[in-house]
């Protein structure tokens, strides 16, 4: 999906329908659209203006959304979800596993709690913050932590790639099994980072 993809899929979300596509990310109701041809939920391009708290979310497409207002995740659960090429600049937490950020913005996110078989891939993570977050066999390939502050977060068992880096921090934080070549930080903070 690119650029022109997500504004496609945003034109098709009427206000009526937009509200009915928040109720199915609080568990009520389902898609107005048929699934994807792999089988999730299709709110591609959903526009979140809810702060969605406490919901189990499974096997949804939310490539192309966009957060807004007050759009956020606090305190949900999420699995196999994909938000490819989504405009996540909010808030987000507290468990994703099996989910696809490929080519999201996330650019001064804040992301909290667990993060398990996530792939980053592609994401912009620039100036998104963290606290004791943890990451669990996450990828991320040409991801961009460019003023990224992940304070006393783990790192286990992640692969960083081609990963672009600088005026960050990661202190504190424990990297497990997961190699990120130093070099490659630049002035990214590292005081008392662990590896282990």
């Amino acid at each position: 999906m690119n650029k022109y993809d997500a504004i496609s899929l945003k034109s098709r979300w009427s206000d009526s329908l937009n509200e009915l596509g928040q109720s199915v990310l609080s568990g009520k109701g389902s898609s107005p659209f048929p699934s994807t041809s792999e089988g999730y939920a299709d709110l591609r391009g959903l526009v979140i203006r809810r702060f969605i708290r406490g919901a189990t979310i499974a096997s949804v497409d939310l490539s192309g959304a966009l957060f807004e207002g007050f759009g956020q995740f606090g305190s949900c659960a999420i699995k196999d979800s994909r938000f490819r090429n989504s405009y996540l600049r909010s808030n987000l937490g507290n468990s994703f596993s099996d989910c696809d950020f490929g080519g999201a913005n996330l650019a001064g996110a804040v992301l909290r709690g667990v993060f398990s078989r996530c792939d980053f891939s592609l994401a912009d993570l620039s100036s998104s913050m963290g606290s004791q977050v943890r990451f669990l066999g996450c990828t991320f390939f040409r991801a961009n932590f460019r003023k990224a502050i992940f304070l006393r977060c783990t790192f286990e068992d992640c692969h960083f790639e081609e990963c672009k880096f600088g005026n960050g921090s990661f202190a504190h934080s424990k990297f497990i099994r997961s190699v990120l070549p130093e070099e490659s930080l630049g002035n990214t903070l590292i005081d008392k980072v662990q590896w282990m």
